[in-house]
């Protein structure tokens, strides 16, 4: 008697543990969670969706990424991001996105004559569980 008193004791609160252990580290899913703008999922998943945000802008210019100013993350069955960021002007062409691999290969604008332009925008993307990634959203001002 006193065995299956223990035994479930010992069941109780290895229970317990194993409850708090995984609403802690885990949380809930859905919730959109602040996040470090460093965070190197985050950054991939930025450098990943570029040239979709490039091409949205209305420009004959490529704009790319200066700056995330604040980011957040969902779980869901992959990962949801948005973000703020400030994307600056380049020299090189819409036309030509197709061919550049890397759009931080190309001058900013304007930097010779400290004019350039920068934009203002909001973006969600989503990181499927494969690790490919697409934008679900973007404004910019």
């Amino acid at each position: 008697m006193y065995s299956k008193i223990l035994f479930w004791n010992f069941m109780t609160s290895s229970l317990m543990i194993m409850a708090i252990y995984f609403d802690v580290t885990f949380g809930d899913d859905g919730e959109w969670e602040p996040i470090d703008v460093n965070n190197t999922e985050f950054r991939d998943t930025l450098k990943k969706v570029e040239k979709q945000m490039a091409k949205k802008i209305n420009s004959t210019n490529v704009f790319r990424i200066i700056e995330a100013e604040s980011a957040q993350s969902q779980l869901v069955d992959g990962t949801n991001y948005k973000t703020e960021l400030i994307l600056s002007e380049t020299e090189c062409k819409k036309a030509d996105i197709d061919r550049i691999d890397d759009i931080d290969s190309c001058p900013l604008l304007g930097v010779e004559h400290d004019i350039q332009i920068d934009m203002y925008c909001h973006a969600e993307m989503y990181r499927h569980l494969d690790n490919s990634c697409e934008l679900t959203e973007f404004q910019c001002a």
